[in-house]
């Protein structure tokens, strides 16, 4: 028995010689199960049109009118607690020369405690390194930071707590760093 195989290409185009078309052959092999994919395609179709029918009367017997009462008492609750609320904050606004006063004593206290606390260190600390406060009634509160070199607080701090962390020549963190007082010369020798 010597069977000769037919071309893929060559078998689709009889079955279908023209885009969308049936041949003759394709619609004979198709007719036993015309009637079983007709009822088929009519039972798909029905559930997904039984669905869709349900779910569009669920929603529609629920009128959504209690949806409305309960937004009307939620906005009213917040538009109550937003008067009290500024109601409350009214009471305590200060005026311009209160809180300047306020602000000046906070400022004061800071530095005291900022003074107290560098008083305490171990070595004494100089005039010109020293935490001062300017208190005047003209001008705001300053406050400046130094330490016995002139360099800040911290350098002081590190130096007596972590010896070995600071570069010993300049002070500095980062070793061999340029001096911050000079800015623009990355080759200062100081």
């Amino acid at each position: 028995m010597n069977r000769k195989y037919v071309d893929p290409r060559l078998a689709a185009k009889t079955w279908r010689p023209k885009s969308g078309a049936m041949s003759p052959g394709l619609r004979r092999a198709r007719a036993p199960f015309l009637v079983r994919n007709a009822i088929t395609g009519i039972l798909l179709g029905s559930f997904a049109i039984g669905v869709y029918t349900y779910s569009i009367r669920a929603v529609r017997q629920d009128d959504f009118g209690d949806i409305d009462d309960e937004a009307k008492a939620q906005r009213e609750a917040e538009r109550l607690a937003q008067l009290e609320k500024m109601r409350r904050e009214s009471a305590t606004v200060l005026t311009v020369g209160e809180e300047k006063d306020v602000m000046e004593r906070a400022a004061r206290a800071v530095a005291k405690e900022i003074n107290s606390a560098s008083a305490s260190l171990s070595a004494p600390v100089d005039e010109t390194s020293s935490l001062r406060a300017t208190q005047s009634q003209s001008s705001p509160v300053s406050v400046e930071l130094g330490s016995r070199s002139g360099r800040g607080v911290l350098v002081g701090l590190l130096d007596r707590t972590l010896p070995g962390v600071l570069d010993p020549t300049r002070k500095t963190l980062v070793w061999g760093a340029p001096d911050v007082d000079n800015v623009g010369k990355a080759s200062s020798k100081n």
